[in-house]
Parts: C-alpha cells; sequence; structure tokens
C-alpha cells in the first residue's frame, strides 16, 4: 500500500480525515439549540469563543483570525447572534473599526443550556475515551494537531495568493 509513510498513526489520520469531513458535511445544517434559536456549529463555537474568552477584548477580526473563519463570514455570524440577542457589541473608544463582542446574558443562558445537552449527548464519551492520557499526552497531542493546522493554514494562505494577469482583449 501508497499510505506506509504514516506508519502507527495512520488511524488517528483516517480519524481526522473522517472528522474534517463530518464537520465540513454539517458546517450549514442549524439546530435549534434554545427555544426559538437555530444555530449551525460554527455560529455555536463563535459564541462559545465570545463566553470563554469574556475577560478578553479581542476585536472581530482578531476573533476570526483565533478561529480560522473568514472575515466575510465572521460577520454574517456575528450579526446572527446580536439578532438573536446572544451578544452585545462595543466599539473602542477612538477606533470606530475596532469591534469588540461580548455575550449578553441570554447569550449566557442559551450557552449553559445547550453545553449541557451536547456535554451528555456528546462530549462525556469523547472525554472518558481520552481519561487514559496524562496531560503531558493531551500536550502532545494537541500540538501535534496544531501543526498540522498550520501546514493547512499555510497552503491555504499560499493558495489566496495567486497573482493576478490581466486579460488582453
Amino acid at each position: 500500500m501508497f499510505v506506509y509513510w504514516m506508519g502507527r498513526v495512520r488511524e488517528i489520520v483516517a480519524a481526522l480525515v473522517r472528522h474534517g469531513n463530518m464537520a465540513a458535511r454539517s458546517q450549514f445544517t442549524r439546530n435549534e439549540i434554545y427555544p426559538g434559536v437555530s444555530l449551525t456549529h460554527q455560529e455555536w463555537q463563535v459564541l462559545e469563543y465570545i463566553i470563554e474568552h469574556a475577560s478578553d477584548d479581542a476585536n472581530m477580526i482578531q476573533i476570526s483570525e483565533r478561529l480560522a473563519i473568514p472575515q466575510s463570514s465572521f460577520s454574517k455570524i456575528s450579526k446572527l447572534l446580536y439578532e438573536y440577542q446572544l451578544i452585545a457589541k462595543f466599539r473602542v473608544f477612538g477606533n470606530r473599526k475596532n469591534i469588540v463582542l461580548k455575550a449578553t446574558q441570554r447569550g449566557e443562558e442559551v450557552y449553559q443550556s445547550y453545553s449541557q445537552t451536547i456535554q451528555s449527548f456528546a462530549f462525556d464519551r469523547f472525554f472518558e475515551n481520552l481519561s487514559e492520557l496524562s496531560d503531558r499526552d493531551l500536550a502532545i497531542v494537541t500540538r501535534a494537531i496544531e501543526e498540522l493546522d498550520n501546514v493547512v493554514a499555510y497552503a491555504t494562505e499560499k493558495e489566496a495568493q495567486k497573482e493576478l494577469i490581466p486579460i488582453e482583449s
């Protein structure tokens, strides 16, 4: 077989590939996470990030970069979260373009409610499968995934920087 180069980590690579495909497949599926609130996984992740980093004053650009979400998509997501009254928007004094997002009390309530649901539905089993790994092992796996993401990000950025050649008529 030609996949011999992956060696003993082949099963991890296969699991990551499958996970990436499953995530891509469900990316635009809306789930009702709270009465009257339907979000995609990506919209949920943005809300979760804002709540998790409540003490940060990261602006929208910084958050979109940290989550690897294109700024145009991030703007649409933040608009939706704002319309659902899950987040509030603030301007930094002296800089009209520097918008900081904070969760509202409603956003925190929605997050608390749905996070309990997904914890029992999916993450309890996931965490149980990882429970035998030491903190050092978890850090190593995390670092390996981040390195893989860095390579993918580099390739994506390189592809986006194509040279444009004018068309002559």
